[in-house]
């Protein structure tokens, strides 16, 4: 990509930015002399951490009563703290507070609140918008409050492949920070084959690429050009009514970042509901879907890029009418109701709905289902807006066409009657 040339405007920034670099020097030493030990911002891991809380009813094991259904948060727990008693899934007190759990269960078992799918994705692209690299790491990696550009996790395997994938969609400037040979000295011993498997899933589905940094003496703290000049600007704006933006400057470009994560969210919240009116949010049985939040993301990716679903494969279910025996239990399996028995006993699946899980085929006793991988052409929601779109402008187009038609044959006729005289 070529570079952009600098002008009046950049010199400008980089002229206040130097002063108030300069200025921040002087504030630290005063800071340093003046403030209350006490006072000071000290890093604690525990802040970035949090206990996920199981909800039973969504665990696709306990539903089917089949332990082998599905066992990837215990296989991911490095502790053995998860559970599954009957239909009782449960967090033992040994939890590390990891997050491993909540990534990898696909039908969102676990509830945690700081770094849910939507919350995790917010907090990475507020960085990403403003900076020229965004860095993600975990709670070992620092013996620091962390710099503005990096998002903290008690793991960087608590992102699920789901948010690497949109985040990658929408920015290509994403890196992981963590230093050589940590994560063999961690106790979180799981954690390293998880985000390399998920980050690389989402590296494929998406065709971009995470960078990686192991010296932290390479970490770029660059604010993005555009961000800056818009913070500028913004600032330069309003220094005549809102005395504030000089005592705090990002609000400006604060604001800026702000929206761009708040479309994002607008968009899944539209994509939802066109999808509820496409497909409905019930089955024949009256049983409320459930859209996760990963899946959320993925479509959204989609939405923004169609084309990515003709190479992203996912194993979808596929029934064999001639085995099924129409027993039901594949249906109970599913706790996101995606699968269902209509009126007449037949197996329906909605692709969209369907987490990839298996835990249908597992539970179906004669084999009439099989994980089959298929694109996720399906997960592309067609946009009612666009379409209304690309109708309006095609009747523009003609009206246009129209117009140049009759006013070519006007000319014409002024021409003859120019011939005649």
């Amino acid at each position: 990509m070529a570079q952009k040339k600098r002008d009046f405007l950049d010199e400008i920034i980089d002229l206040q930015s130097d002063w108030n670099a300069l200025s921040h020097k002087g504030d630290e030493l005063v800071e340093q002399f003046t403030a209350d030990p006490n006072d000071l911002p000290v890093f604690d891991p525990d802040d970035y951490r949090e206990r996920p809380r199981p909800n039973s009813t969504y665990c696709v094991s306990g539903a089917s009563k089949k332990p082998e259904a599905c066992n990837l948060c215990m296989a991911a727990c490095p502790v053995d703290a998860v559970t599954l008693n009957g239909a009782s899934l449960r967090v033992g007190d040994t939890c590390m507070r990891c997050g491993l759990c909540a990534a990898v269960c696909p039908t969102e078992a676990f509830q945690i609140r700081k770094n849910a799918p939507m919350a995790l994705y917010d907090k990475v692209a507020r960085v990403a918008t403003a900076y020229e690299q965004c860095y993600i790491t975990c709670v070992h990696a620092l013996d620091r409050m962390p710099q503005a550009n990096e998002v903290v996790l008690p793991c960087v395997g608590a992102v699920p492949r789901e948010v690497w994938f949109d985040l990658l969609c929408d920015y290509p400037n994403l890196s992981v920070y963590l230093p050589l040979g940590l994560c063999d000295e961690c106790g979180v011993s799981t954690g390293e084959e998880l985000f390399s498997n998920a980050i690389a899933e989402a590296e494929e589905w998406s065709g971009e690429s995470v960078g990686l940094e192991v010296d932290e003496a390479d970490l770029g703290r660059e604010q993005k050009r555009a961000y800056k000049r818009s913070q500028f600007v913004s600032g330069m704006t309003q220094a005549g009514t809102r005395l504030v933006t000089r005592g705090n400057p990002a609000l400006a470009g604060a604001q800026a970042v702000a929206n761009k994560v708040r479309a994002h969210s607008n968009q899944i919240t539209e994509l939802q509901k066109t999808l509820e009116r496409a497909v409905g949010s019930q089955s024949s049985q009256s049983k409320r879907r459930m859209l996760t939040r990963k899946r959320r993301l993925v479509m959204a990716g989609l939405q923004k890029y169609p084309d990515l679903a003709e190479e992203m494969m996912l194993p979808f279910p596929q029934v064999d009418v001639q085995v099924c025996t129409m027993c039901g239990d594949c249906a109970k399996a599913c706790t996101v109701h995606a699968l269902e028995l209509d009126a007449n006993g037949r197996v329906l699946v909605e692709p969209t709905y369907c987490v990839n899980c298996g835990a249908c085929a597992v539970a179906c006793a004669e084999g009439a289902i099989a994980m089959k991988a298929q694109n996720a052409e399906e997960l592309v929601v067609p946009d009612e807006k666009a379409k209304e779109r690309e109708r309006q402008r095609r009747r523009a187009k003609r009206l246009r066409e129209e117009g140049k038609k009759t006013l070519e044959k006007g000319l014409d006729l002024i021409e003859g009657l120019a011939d005649d005289e």
